[in-house]
């Protein structure tokens, strides 16, 4: 076990300073207030959705895919409540799901190959090649063994390389693109595959990068869902921005009595 001085007379001090502070602010500061608003929000979507007669036979199928109690002819009505209590969570979770599914297909479905084409760049994925050192005169000097052919990249990375990429020779990824520093980011762009930029300087390191490999995003079933979800996102802090401003003064001007402390 721990040994933790002091620790109950710090967490005391943070009660008492939570203590003094307006329930509104303490809901808005440590996203309470954010988390109830958006999960009020996607269930007043999930029970919008709907599904026609054709649809209906199809998602029965697949909410009781593995599940060995006899599936209802139709899913009006409170279905849930008539299962097994084991059953309940987990079909309810499934039902959310699918539920979300076709409000997300439907309402974006148009949506995705524009946002695609916007956000290609940034889905891109690479492998590249990371020498990192504290001294530009070594890193110039590698330079010049690399691109006059006199050294293989990997050799150098794993016998100069300061950081952890000496032991994978050097290569880092594959990643998106996005996801490095974004002056490594930057360098990444300018390359093309089999170049090595010229030693450049982020914070205390100087690198070396090689381009080793790009693979261009793809509009596969896999994007399709990540960018599915970050089109519902977006549109689910537009609409949460929005309400949560209209909102908290009202919350503000709530009576002391509905403080957190009493």
């Amino acid at each position: 076990m721990f040994e933790c001085p002091g620790l109950e007379s710090e967490l005391l001090a943070g009660i008492q300073d939570l203590a003094s502070k307006p329930f509104a602010e303490l809901l808005l500061q440590h996203g309470i207030l954010r988390t109830m608003a958006q999960e009020g929000l996607l269930r007043q979507l999930r029970d919008g959705v709907s599904f026609t007669a054709e649809e209906e036979p199809v998602i029965i199928e697949r909410l009781w895919e593995g599940v060995e109690v006899e599936a209802p002819a139709s899913l009006a009505g409170d279905w849930i409540a008539n299962l097994p209590e084991p059953l309940k969570i987990g079909m309810g979770q499934r039902w959310d799901q699918v539920r979300m599914q076709k409000l997300i297909e439907t309402r974006y479905q148009e949506r995705v190959e524009p946002y695609f084409l916007e956000r290609r760049k940034e889905l891109e994925q690479v492998v590249y090649g990371l020498i990192r050192l504290h001294n530009q005169g070594a890193a110039e000097e590698l330079y010049l063994r690399l691109i006059n052919d006199e050294a293989d990249f990997s050799e150098l990375a794993q016998l100069h390389s300061l950081g952890e990429e000496r032991f994978t020779h050097g290569l880092v990824g594959p990643m998106l693109i996005s996801q490095p520093h974004p002056t490594i980011r930057a360098v990444l762009e300018s390359l093309k595959v089999g170049e090595v930029h010229a030693p450049f300087r982020v914070d205390s390191w100087v690198l070396l990068v090689l381009m080793e490999h790009r693979q261009p995003a793809r509009l596969n079933d896999a994007t399709k869902i990540q960018l599915l979800q970050e089109l519902l996102q977006q549109e689910l802090d537009e609409t949460l921005d929005a309400l949560l401003a209209a909102f908290y003064p009202t919350l503000v001007a709530a009576p002391e009595s509905s403080n957190l402390v009493t």
